[in-house]
């Protein structure tokens, strides 16, 4: 009987995991049954194979965690053989990714090297019946006496040519500081030239025109180095190095006025509603700021006052506050009837509030339609853009420069506008609900406030 509920458990708690051992497990607990069920009456035999059955199951235990020891040991082993493969693996990968890449560099840079030359070719052949065509045309109409002017031509261009590889102090036509043409020395080193008068002592750097002009004027110093270079060979030259770029720079900068000019027509009205929110704003500002400042604590000294019946302490607050907050005590005195009093004071409170929200109106309007000005103004500026690359094309920049400056300047007078009158708007809104707020909690506990008797209320009101 205990050898059943033992079977179960090894079972149970898969003791027996190999099939050829459970199949042979199955088979002796077959037989035990079967010899237990022929003959019941042998104990001693049952329980000498009951024990042998228990000893051949603690063997078989004892073996499987053996096995199962020596199979955790070999997995951990293969599991680190397979882990360093698969990082050998993953380190391949990546190299063979960066040789893919580098390939493909190589690959497309040669593509682009052979485009590059194929286009060269091309522009070289053109050149070359370009030039096969001009001289065609040239010995057809060229005539003997015409051959000593185009090789006095063809010497010049030689001649400039040497100049240009070992520079030197030469005779040229400029324009000077003063705006006159003057004859005097220049000096020609790449896309840098120098003029000077040698008898003056007068120079500057010149700009790169059909007819230069000095752009920055040297002084003594500077002109003075300039004529050691100019006899000697040798010597210090002033360079600037934005090649007149920051002089042109320094030209554009405008004032605040010719900016706004550049927005067109539409900057005028963005200006005249900035500065109409403008006053708006201060005229509401200085009208909060002279505003009374509330008593403390009157609501709770009037409600006392109502209580006792006392006259002169209400009459003594009556004179010791002033504005919203004097008004609504008055009528809180004068008028008898609780509901007669609620209605002056929400009579009151309307006007007051209507007339501290007074121009914030057109403020929020304002703020709201300067951008759509702007915006306005742009769309008119693309437009007389578009019309100027229709008639001069895209490539002249001064053509249509003026289009782009007003299409950007009004939507920048737009926001520039717009975004302080929300700023202020939100401020003076904000001080007016205070406001607001402090006189309509008044109201609340005045309208709360009950007289000690009729009697007293019209004595006070007969005073």
């Amino acid at each position: 009987m205990k050898l059943i509920p033992l079977i179960a458990r090894s079972w149970q708690s898969d003791l027996i995991l190999s099939d050829t051992f459970r199949r042979r497990f199955l088979r002796t607990i077959f037989c035990i049954s079967l010899c237990l069920c022929a003959s019941p009456s042998n104990a001693a035999t049952a329980e000498s194979v009951e024990a042998q059955l228990l000893g051949d199951i603690k063997k078989s235990h004892l073996q499987l965690q053996k096995n199962q020891r020596v199979q955790l040991a070999e997995r951990q082993k293969i599991s680190k053989k397979l882990q360093a493969v698969e990082t050998e693996v993953s380190s391949l990968r990546q190299q063979a990714a960066t040789m893919q890449r580098l390939a493909d560099e190589k690959t497309l840079a040669l593509d682009e090297l052979e485009d590059r030359l194929s286009n060269w070719r091309e522009q070289n052949d053109y050149q070359a019946y370009a030039l096969a065509e001009y001289l065609r045309d040239q010995i057809d109409t060229i005539q003997s006496h015409q051959l000593p002017d185009m090789l006095g031509v063809l010497l010049g261009q030689l001649e400039r040519h040497r100049q240009a590889l070992s520079p030197r102090w030469q005779d040229q036509q400029i324009i000077n500081t003063e705006g006159q043409l003057q004859q005097t020395q220049v000096l020609q080193l790449g896309p840098v030239s120098w003029a000077l008068d040698s008898t003056t002592q007068t120079g500057g750097l010149l700009d790169r025109q059909e007819i230069p002009t000095i752009t920055l004027a040297a002084d003594t110093t500077q002109a003075a180095e300039w004529l050691t270079n100019q006899q000697q060979g040798q010597g210090i030259l002033h360079l600037d190095p934005t090649l007149s770029r920051a002089i042109k720079m320094a030209q554009e900068r405008e004032t605040v006025a010719e900016h706004i000019g550049k927005g067109g027509l539409w900057a005028m009205p963005i200006l005249a509603f900035g500065a109409i929110a403008l006053t708006c704003a201060i005229g509401k500002a200085w009208q909060l700021y002279r505003l009374p400042g509330w008593l403390p604590g009157i609501s709770a000294r009037a409600k006392n006052a109502f209580n006792r019946g006392d006259q002169n302490g209400l009459r003594g607050l009556t004179e010791q506050c002033s504005g919203s907050q004097c008004v609504l005590l008055s009528i809180s005195l004068n008028e008898t009837q609780l509901a007669q009093r609620e209605d002056a004071l929400f009579n009151h409170l309307t006007a007051d509030k209507h007339k501290l929200e007074k121009w914030l109106g057109t403020i929020a309007i304002i703020a709201s339609v300067a951008p759509l000005l702007g915006l306005l103004g742009t769309v008119s500026g693309m437009i007389k853009t578009f019309k100027l690359m229709t008639i001069f094309g895209s490539g002249d920049a001064s053509a249509v420069s003026g289009g782009i400056s007003e299409a950007l300047i009004t939507t920048e007078l737009g926001l520039i506008v717009a975004i302080p009158a929300l700023l202020l708007h939100a401020i003076l809104q904000r001080w007016v609900k205070q406001q607001l707020a402090q006189t309509e909690a008044f109201a609340i506990e005045l309208s709360q406030l009950q007289l000690s008797s009729d009697d007293t209320h019209t004595e006070m009101k007969a005073a």
